[in-house]
């Protein structure tokens, strides 16, 4: 094709016909631009089909851990409900406190409520990971990214508030457990195989009136009803974030 058009230009200019010649030159260029023009156009169609793929594969891996993540939230979110509740048992201040004073509790309750603490949250390792590799830019959906963004906040707040409750649980509250109490027979909870017939028993109802323990394990119950809170603004979060992929999946395939 090369050789055909030279073999034109030749015999043009042969035929001393300049002005014809510079008219075809200006067509050859502009059948060449055009042919660039076009060869771009399919490269750039190819990539943009290559991103859209990659794109699907992105959302569906994010969707996937998101709904994974859903439920380790709830299930941490049904934990600390669970340690919320005992510790209000224990503390005998239901809406409907009873007037029983010789309220029986156990040792592996009196454990749970002091000495249980959820510091897990649900993972986002896709995410993570996409935001590592700079892949997000992929996503075409600007409200995801928003979502994403919000989803990390939430989380990031949890974080803090659990590292909290950890500390002060950890400088304060274990000290009932050290200093309060006979801590062997909370010990057959976990090791039923130990006999404790010979060790102290606790008295559990008498420990819980004396104030400091009482407001020990009351900033326990105010940490635990913040976290539960934060717990749920992120589970809020993950879900909305999961249906707006879901959504956006439906109306790309």
């Amino acid at each position: 094709m090369i050789k055909f058009f030279r073999h034109i230009r030749k015999s043009l200019l042969m035929e001393n016909k300049t002005g014809r010649y510079f008219k075809y030159a200006i067509g050859e260029i502009i059948l060449v631009v055009i042919g660039i023009l076009i060869a771009l156009q399919i490269n750039n169609w190819n990539e943009d089909r290559k991103n859209n793929i990659e794109e699907i594969t992105i959302l569906e891996s994010l969707l996937e851990n998101l709904t994974l993540a859903e439920n380790q939230s709830e299930l941490l979110i049904t934990e600390e409900i669970e340690l919320r509740e005992m510790l209000i048992d224990i503390l005998d201040i239901n809406l409907n406190p009873t007037d029983n004073t010789n309220k029986i509790i156990s040792d592996a309750v009196f454990k749970s409520a002091v000495w249980d603490l959820q510091s897990d949250q649900p993972t986002f390792n896709a995410y993570n990971n996409l935001k590592n590799t700079n892949k997000l830019s992929l996503i075409k959906n600007k409200k995801i990214i928003e979502k994403f963004t919000d989803l990390e906040f939430n989380s990031n707040k949890l974080n803090d508030i659990l590292e909290d409750r950890l500390s002060v649980h950890q400088i304060r509250i274990d000290d009932i457990l050290e200093n309060d109490i006979n801590f062997i027979p909370l010990i057959k909870a976990n090791v039923p195989n130990i006999n404790v017939k010979n060790e102290t028993p606790n008295n559990y109802n008498q420990l819980l009136n004396i104030q400091r323990i009482r407001n020990l394990l009351g900033m326990k119950l105010t940490f635990t009803q913040d976290v539960i809170n934060h717990r749920e603004n992120l589970n809020k979060e993950i879900k909305e974030l999961r249906l707006l992929i879901e959504t956006e999946l439906q109306t790309r395939k």
